[in-house]
C-alpha cells in the first residue's frame, strides 16, 4: 500500500492533467505498444491517435520537482495525466501554476495510516467483497465433465461452444481486481500455470509485480470462473484462455485514486495486447474528504474517470466486461461505475433459475440500457483462497462467467470486431426486444450466437417456422425461442387430449425458459404459441 512507502507521514496524491503532449508523434506510440496490441488495432481497423502518444517526460519531471513528490504513482497517455504523491499538500498551488498544467485534483489522502498486521482491511472497503462459503448440497451439474459449474456454464449455453472445440485458446484476458491470493498455486490453475498461459501480473497499488501476498482472494475467485480446470469437478467458461492478473484495488481505503489504478491497469493491458478485460470492481462512495458520486450527475456513461477508461479500452478494440454491482436492494440501488460506461459490457446477477439477484439497477443517467447482459451471480461456484470450490454471491462473478463465454465465441470468429461481438451477444439475449431496469437485455444464448455468426441457424433462416422448442426431447426443462415478429405472445402447454397444464400471457422475451415438465409424466405434450399481433403455431414436445 502507498502509505507504507511514505513512512506513515501525511501523504497527498494529486491527479495532474497536462494541456498537451509537447509535440509527441504517432511514431513514438509504437515503441510502447506490443505487436499484439498493434495487430488488434489493425485487425479491427483502429488507427493510432493522439491518445496513444506517450506523455511529455519534461512535463513529468517539472511536476515532480515543484511538488517535492516522493513518488510518481500513475501515468496515463490516454488522458494525458499523472498522479504524484507528496507530503506537502500546499504544493498543489505550484503544480497548477505550471503553464502546461490544466488541472490538479486531490485523489487520495493518507493520514498516519498503517494497515493491521494481519492484513485485514478496515473501513468502507472491508464491506465491498462477498464472503466465500463452503460448498454444500450442490446438486445441479454434469459430473462427467463440468461437475459443480455445469449450471452456470450451461445457463449461457457456453458448453455448446466447448463442444465445438472453442474453450478460449489464443484469447487473452486481463482480470483487473483486488487480490490474487494463491492464484499461482491452486491445482485448478495447474493447466494455466503449467502451459505458460498465465502471462503476467502487476500490482498498481504498490507498483510491484506481487499480486499474491495481499490477504485477499477476490481476484482469485474471479479468475477461477473463467480459467479453472479440474475435469469432473470444476470447469470455467474459458478454461484454455490466457490470463493477466492486475491488481488495482486498495482494500484499506476507498478513494478516487483507485480509478487511476484501474486506468493504469487498462492501459497496461492494452499495451500488452489483451483481447478482453474483466473488471469486477465498482465505485460510487468515497472516504472523506472526497465527494461521492450521484447517479444523476456522474453515472451518465462518460463522466467518471473509470467509465472513461473502460470506454477508451473498448475504443482500442478490447471487449471490456464489468460487474453491475450488488446494490439493487439497497438505498443506492443503481449500478456502480464503470458499469454505466457507454461502451462497456456491464453484467448483472441472476440465480440458477434466471431470477434477478439484487444487482444494481439500470439504466445509466443518460438513459442507456444497463446491464448489457446477465449471468449466474447468486451461489456462483468458484475457487476460494483455500483452493477449494465454494459458493458466493455477486455480479463480481457473473461478469467473468459471461466474459469467458465471450472469449470462446470470439475465438470461433476471430475476424469479427469487438463491436460485432458485443452486439451479437446482446441480440441473442432473452430480453433483447424488451429490456428492463434489473435484467437489461437479459441472459445471452451463446449457442445461438455461434450458429447465427456461422450462418447455419436453421431457425433464423427459416421463413415459415416462428417458434423453436429445445432441447426436444428433454428431461423436463425446455426453452421456447420465437422470432421478434411474434412478440408479445401467450403460451400454453397441453397434454395430448387438449387439457391445459400451464399457461402464461404477454411474454415479451425472444427466449422463454420453462421447467414445468419436471413434475409431469414422460410422454408427448403440445406447446402452443399465440402471437398477440396475430398468428398461431404449435409444436409437439417429448419428455423422456
Amino acid at each position: 500500500m502507498i502509505t507504507q512507502h511514505i513512512n506513515a507521514q501525511q501523504g497527498f496524491a494529486f491527479r495532474v492533467n497536462f494541456c498537451d503532449k509537447a509535440g509527441g508523434t504517432i511514431a513514438d506510440a509504437s515503441q510502447f505498444l506490443s505487436q499484439k496490441a498493434l495487430d488488434r488495432r489493425t485487425n479491427q481497423g483502429i488507427a493510432l491517435d493522439n491518445t496513444d502518444i506517450p506523455l511529455a517526460q519534461a512535463y513529468i519531471d517539472s511536476v515532480m520537482t515543484v511538488s517535492a513528490a516522493v513518488k510518481l504513482h500513475n501515468r496515463s497517455k490516454w488522458f494525458n495525466q499523472i498522479v504524484v504523491i507528496t507530503y506537502d499538500s500546499s504544493k498543489v498551488n505550484d503544480i497548477v501554476n505550471l503553464s502546461f498544467v490544466c488541472d490538479a485534483k486531490l485523489v487520495a489522502r493518507y493520514s498516519n495510516y498503517t494497515p493491521k498486521t494481519d492484513g485485514t482491511p478496515i473501513g468502507l472497503s472491508a464491506r465491498k467483497f462477498p464472503t466465500v462459503e463452503p460448498l454444500t448440497n450442490k446438486t445441479t451439474g454434469d459430473p462427467a465433465y463440468y461437475g459443480l459449474t455445469y449450471q452456470q456454464v450451461n445457463m449461457l449455453e457456453a458448453d455448446c461452444l466447448h463442444d465445438q472445440g472453442f474453450k478460449g485458446e489464443g484469447m487473452t484476458i486481463a482480470v483487473i481486481d483486488a487480490g490474487f491470493k494463491r492464484a499461482n498455486s491452486h491445482s485448478q490453475f495447474d493447466s494455466l500455470n503449467n502451459s505458460g498461459r498465465f502471462l503476467g501480473t502487476y500490482n498498481f497499488v504498490d507498483d510491484t509485480s506481487d499480486v499474491y501476498s495481499i490477504n485477499y482472494d477476490h481476484g482469485t475467485n474471479v479468475m477461477s470462473v473463467i480459467i479453472g480446470e479440474d475435469p469432473g469437478s470444476f470447469i470455467g467458461t474459458a478454461p484454455k484462455s490466457n490470463m493477466y492478473a492486475l491488481l488495482s484495488e486498495d482494500v484499506f481505503s476507498e478513494q478516487p485514486i483507485e480509478e487511476d489504478n484501474w486506468l493504469s491497469a487498462a492501459e497496461w493491458a492494452d499495451s500488452a495486447g489483451v483481447d478482453m478485460i474483466n473488471g469486477s470492481l465498482g465505485y460510487n462512495e468515497f472516504d472523506s474528504p472526497h465527494a461521492s458520486y450521484t447517479w444523476a450527475n456522474d453515472l451518465d456513461g462518460n463522466s467518471t474517470l473509470v467509465a472513461r477508461a473502460a470506454n477508451m479500452a473498448v475504443s482500442k478494440g478490447i471487449f471490456t466486461c464489468v460487474a453491475q454491482g450488488n446494490s439493487g436492494a439497497q438505498a443506492w440501488h443503481y449500478m456502480l461505475t464503470p458499469a454505466d460506461a457507454d461502451s462497456a459490457f456491464s453484467v448483472g446477477s441472476v440465480d440458477g433459475s434466471g431470477v434477478w439477484a439484487s444487482s444494481g439497477y439500470g439504466p445509466n443517467a443518460d438513459g442507456q440500457t444497463k446491464p448489457n447482459g446477465m449471468a449466474t451471480g447468486k451461489s456462483a461456484v468458484l475457487i476460494g483462497g483455500n483452493g477449494l470450490p465454494g459458493v458466493s454471491n455477486g455480479s463480481s462473478f457473473a461478469s467473468p462467467i459471461l466474459a469467458g463465454a465471450v472469449a470462446c465465441l470470439w475465438q470461433a470468429f476471430p475476424n469479427k470486431t469487438e463491436s460485432h461481438i458485443r452486439h451479437l451477444v446482446m441480440q441473442v439475449s432473452d430480453r433483447y426486444t424488451a429490456p428492463n431496469n434489473t435484467h437489461g437485455f437479459g441472459i445471452p444464448n451463446f449457442c445461438m450466437a455461434y450458429n447465427i455468426a456461422l450462418g447455419t441457424d436453421e431457425f433464423e433462416n427459416n421463413t415459415e417456422n416462428n417458434i423453436k422448442v429445445y432441447p426436444n426431447p428433454s428431461e423436463g426443462s425446455f426453452s421456447i425461442r420465437v422470432k421478434q415478429s411474434m412478440l408479445p405472445y401467450n403460451f400454453e402447454l397441453m397434454d395430448m387430449e387438449g387439457r391445459i397444464l400451464s399457461k402464461l400471457s404477454n411474454i415479451n422475451n425472444m427466449i422463454y425458459k420453462n421447467s414445468v415438465l419436471q413434475n409431469l409424466p414422460k410422454g408427448n405434450y403440445l406447446i402452443k404459441v399465440v402471437s398477440k399481433k396475430g398468428g398461431e403455431q404449435s409444436s409437439i414436445f417429448t419428455k423422456n
